[in-house]
């Protein structure tokens, strides 16, 4: 399908919030309606069942949904990319990402293999008007050299963008800030999540979680303006410390409306 023009909007969600209702046809007709209920107009296609393509692609249309991106296996791109291709623009989506690489790229070495191969598939899909990038977790701020395995992989995959989580970087003993302001002009996707921290009573170990966008710890004003300093397009709502009781529609909707309340159109 032809690119569908953006809506007005930074704001989107990734599905792989919602992930344990999208598992079948069904319950992704359903998610999608409550996610557009909530006032999301942007989605990010991860964690969904194993649904047909032309099936996603219909709901999709039926809900008026924008696809800003979505997560692909680093297997999936290297073993069938073109699969991977057609499926993207089916969706009418622009960029992809990896959500992780796994652990046999984990060395010094590892990485600047890693980093290679990404730049490969980078250049591949920017020939057929897609961005590529890479999300990343805590992990990714260990160091094998001077330089944190995320530098690392940026500094030597320079056509690779970014898509950098804020409950991570921070995690990680980054600034998420700091992070966005470095992939200036090379990170049109964001994850959004929040951290907080609870200690139910004395003598009980601190525990980090993530939460609703707004009601956690991160500095919002700061992470904020360097999206805007550095032209992010897309600020995906992630949560996923959810127990089995938990209402994570009413988390996603706690998140879009402060999202909203902080000025995020």
């Amino acid at each position: 399908m032809p690119v569908p023009a953006a809506p007005d909007t930074n704001i989107a969600i990734t599905l792989y919030t919602l992930n344990r209702h999208c598992k079948t046809e069904a319950d992704l007709d359903e998610t999608m309606r409550r996610v557009k209920e909530i006032g999301y107009r942007a989605i990010q296609i991860s964690g969904i069942g194993p649904i047909p393509v032309e099936r996603v692609a219909a709901l999709i249309d039926k809900h008026g949904l924008y696809v800003c991106a979505t997560h692909e296996s680093l297997a999936s791109l290297k073993s069938d990319m073109p699969s991977v291709i057609k499926k993207l623009k089916a969706y009418g989506c622009t960029f992809t990402a990896i959500g992780s690489a796994g652990d046999a790229y984990w060395s010094a070495e590892g990485v600047k293999t890693l980093a290679n191969e990404l730049n490969d598939i980078a250049r591949t899909m920017k020939n057929e008007g897609i961005g590529f990038g890479f999300h990343n977790h805590a992990a990714e701020f260990h160091r094998f050299t001077e330089k944190t395995f995320i530098a690392e992989l940026y500094d030597n995959a320079p056509d690779m963008l970014g898509e950098i989580d804020t409950f991570w970087v921070q995690h990680g003993g980054g600034s998420p800030a700091a992070w966005i302001r470095r992939l200036k002009n090379r990170m049109p996707v964001i994850h959004f999540k929040d951290m907080t921290i609870t200690r139910p009573a004395k003598g009980v170990k601190a525990e980090i979680h993530d939460c609703a966008i707004g009601e956690g710890n991160l500095d919002w004003p700061d992470i904020i303006a360097a999206c805007r300093e550095s032209n992010v397009r897309w600020f995906v709502v992630e949560q996923e410390d959810f127990t089995a009781e938990d209402d994570i529609f009413a988390a996603a909707k706690a998140s879009f409306e402060n999202m909203k309340k902080m000025g995020i159109r």
